[in-house]
């Protein structure tokens, strides 16, 4: 798994409690993060390479939804 992914997945929290919601907030905390991110540079360039991050970063956890959903529910 990236690192990137892993570092999202440790800064997440969540108060729901079935594994479909918390997969969905998951989601849209992950496209969250890199929104901000993306909305915080000036420089178009950097802009380009958040983009692209983001979405191969949501194709990953798409095609990988049940790891990723069992990583989010067994961490402390």
């Amino acid at each position: 798994m990236n690192s990137i992914i892993t570092d999202i997945i440790n800064s997440f929290e969540t108060k729901s409690k079935t594994k479909s919601s918390r997969y969905k907030d998951f989601l849209s905390y992950v496209y969250k993060t890199f929104d901000d991110k993306i909305t915080a540079c000036r420089v178009e360039k950097i802009k380009n390479k958040y983009k692209k991050m983001r979405l191969s970063v949501l194709e990953y956890i798409v095609v990988n939804e049940k790891e990723i959903t069992t990583k989010i529910c067994n961490r402390k």
